[in-house]
């Protein structure tokens, strides 16, 4: 049995319902729409003149001779002279005297899409590989890791490199081994895709 109080609640929320639903639609009236101020954008006009191709004017270019230094007063002057180029004129190319300096021995040939790196060891624990690592860059090596499933576990390589040339790597093994007690070994590198 309801009592009169809970009557009068639930005829309130309905009336105060019916009055937020539809006061507001009814206090608007007639809806008027924004676009009634906005103007079409009118179309671009087709070009109507006149288009004239003309020829570059090869006759009138100037070119720059190249900077002459006169040797005798053994004061670098500049000289710059300018020519007018005509149909029959030919232009020779200005050839640098740049001489390239002198290397010593260059290192033996790299086989295209070959490297090489060294492998230092696999090891379980990761502070042992952080101070492999802290060692070797603090000597100035590249090395990075290479995590390995096994089945015993998943084991963490050190590895030096990779270098194109395996001899100047095989020439590092010793000062390695004398470095950090381990004796690596040269194997051929396969970069992660």
């Amino acid at each position: 049995m309801s009592t009169p109080f809970q009557n009068r609640l639930v005829g309130s929320s309905i009336v105060a319902a019916v009055i937020i639903i539809f006061l507001p639609g009814i206090l608007d009236g007639k809806k008027k729409s924004d676009q009634d101020g906005f103007e079409p954008i009118p179309q671009t006009p087709a070009f109507i003149g006149n288009t004239t191709k003309k020829p570059f004017p090869e006759q009138k270019l100037i070119i720059k001779k190249r900077v002459e230094f006169d040797k005798k007063d053994k004061q670098e002057q500049a000289v710059e002279t300018k020519i007018k180029v005509t149909p029959s004129t030919k232009v020779k190319p200005v050839i640098s005297s740049i001489t390239k300096p002198k290397l010593g021995k260059q290192p033996a040939k790299a086989v295209n899409k070959e490297a090489w790196v060294i492998q230092l060891g696999s090891f379980r624990h990761r502070a042992n590989v952080n101070e492999l690592l802290a060692k070797l860059k603090k000597n100035g090596y590249v090395a990075f890791t290479k995590p390995i499933k096994t089945k015993k576990g998943t084991l963490i390589k050190v590895l030096v490199g990779p270098e194109l040339i395996k001899s100047s790597l095989i020439k590092k093994l010793p000062a390695l081994k004398k470095l950090t007690n381990v004796q690596g070994r040269v194997a051929q590198f396969y970069p992660t895709k």
